[in-house]
């Protein structure tokens, strides 16, 4: 159990203006670091003094009357995958070992610009593809309990924040890798809409499903390291009452068994919107089942598309997962491919329909808590299903369908979260992290 108590970005950055000291904040984590990343496994590359250097020039700026913004001093860690300029970029991959970055990626120098100090990168499971169980960096250990893991992809980036070893962490989520590794830590997960970040830099998984987003402490964390990472100024926050705000539910999307933890979790939320004013609708969608198959199709075959090559050449250098994920994407041939691209453009404009009957959508994220370290597996009543793999039923759709999506915790009566993915229609980015806040005032009653 970590015994890190977080302080939001807004907080930290009255503490810089009250005297603290950047370079010392940063010390922190990586003090932190040194005491239980071996442990934990959550960096896989640490950038100690590159990192304190850009501590002491943002703490220079700020003692000459200069602030980039929120993220002025802020330390964040970065998935690797994405590239960090000098930094070695391994996708958690022996296949890309040797492979150190010429240049940081766009949404970095985003960061960088806005201040952020880039402490190192995070592990994850091999090529994104992989299981839990990295053969070459192993296996991230869950900060809110050692017996549990973090489930993935973005293992590492939300153990990173957990443990207080950055305030924030990007990752990727092709199809819900930051939303349920969130939702296994108590943290917020975000999707952008597809194309909203720039991934120039960033290897991929499955180009169609990718996206680059924040895991945080707080919606409005992530809203801030969300915005700096697209680059440009943050929206304003936008007034969202809860009173007539439509909330729609669509079990067709994820026509899988929850436990019961999570389901009272969701259950007294949704009770308690109810009594602010909220309306649920509960929304029909025939196509989900074939959303599912056909973003798995897309998912593999892309996947063998960009790596099909370079495994091929040196099999060795990738566990036994990857090779069987690539192989499933090799059997795919293009006509279904081009099939399953054809009728997600069907799918999209038909979910339009259906999100018009709502201002947003709620679902699970996952089917149980944090899944067992030994396994990745989570309880569902009796049951124990994968974690990891539900991704295609509770989570993948909205890559699927450009939905900008938020994974936020719900309290339970254990000490491990529960978690609620909120989405709106694609392009309202800025709109779900406002509704997303507003959504947040009923904990509090």
């Amino acid at each position: 159990m970590t015994d890190y108590t977080p302080r939001s970005i807004a907080r930290i950055q009255r503490d810089f203006a009250d005297g603290l000291s950047p370079v010392a904040f940063v010390e922190g984590c990586f003090a932190r670091i040194e005491r239980s990343n071996d442990a934990c496994k959550a960096m896989i590359f640490v950038g100690r003094d590159e990192a304190i250097d850009d501590a002491r020039r943002m703490e220079t700026e700020l003692r000459s009357g200069r602030s980039r913004g929120p993220l002025h001093g802020i330390p964040i860690a970065i998935k690797d995958v994405i590239d960090v300029k000098g930094w070695p970029t391994t996708s958690g991959s022996r296949l890309f070992q040797d492979h150190v970055a010429a240049d940081d990626a766009a949404c970095v120098k985003n960061l960088r610009a806005a201040g952020a100090v880039i402490v190192g990168k995070t592990n994850l499971h091999e090529l994104t593809a992989g299981s839990h169980e990295n053969p070459w960096f192993g296996k991230v250990t869950n900060p809110l309990d050692p017996s549990r893991g973090t489930g993935g992809t973005s293992s590492g980036s939300a153990a990173a924040v957990a443990a207080g070893y950055c305030v924030a962490a990007l990752g990727t989520d092709t199809g819900g890798s930051n939303r349920s590794t969130a939702a296994a830590t108590g943290l917020v997960g975000f999707k952008p809409t597809n194309g909203r970040v720039d991934v120039a830099g960033v290897r991929p998984t499955a180009p169609s499903l990718d996206t680059i987003g924040p895991i945080a402490n707080s919606i409005e964390d992530a809203r801030l390291v969300h915005f700096a990472s697209q680059g440009g100024d943050v929206p304003q926050r936008e007034v969202v009452e809860l009173a007539g705000l439509r909330i729609g539910l669509c079990p067709d999307l994820h026509a899988a068994a929850i436990d019961p933890v999570v389901a009272d979790a969701h259950a007294g939320w949704l009770r308690t919107l109810e009594e602010a004013g909220a309306c649920i609708q509960h929304l029909e969608f025939p196509l989900a089942e074939r959303v599912k198959d056909a973003g798995l199709t897309i998912l593999q075959f892309e996947f063998a598309e960009q790596y099909a090559h370079l495994i091929g050449s040196k099999p060795e250098a990738v566990g036994n997962q990857v090779r069987s994920f690539l192989a499933a994407g090799v059997a795919i041939n293009t006509a279904t491919y081009e099939m399953a691209l054809a009728f997600r453009a069907e799918a999209c404009e038909a979910f339009q329909q259906v999100m018009s009957e709502a201002d947003l959508l709620a679902a699970p994220v996952a089917p149980g808590l944090a899944p067992r370290l030994s396994d990745e597996m989570t309880a569902v009543g009796v049951d124990v299903v994968p974690y990891g793999l539900a991704g295609g039923t509770f989570r993948r759709w909205a890559n699927f369908l450009r939905l900008p999506t938020l994974a936020m915790p719900l309290k339970t009566q254990g000490r491990l979260p529960a978690s609620i993915q909120i989405s709106t229609r694609p392009d309202t980015d800025a709109k779900l992290f406002s509704v997303c806040e507003a959504l947040r005032t009923v904990e509090a009653r």
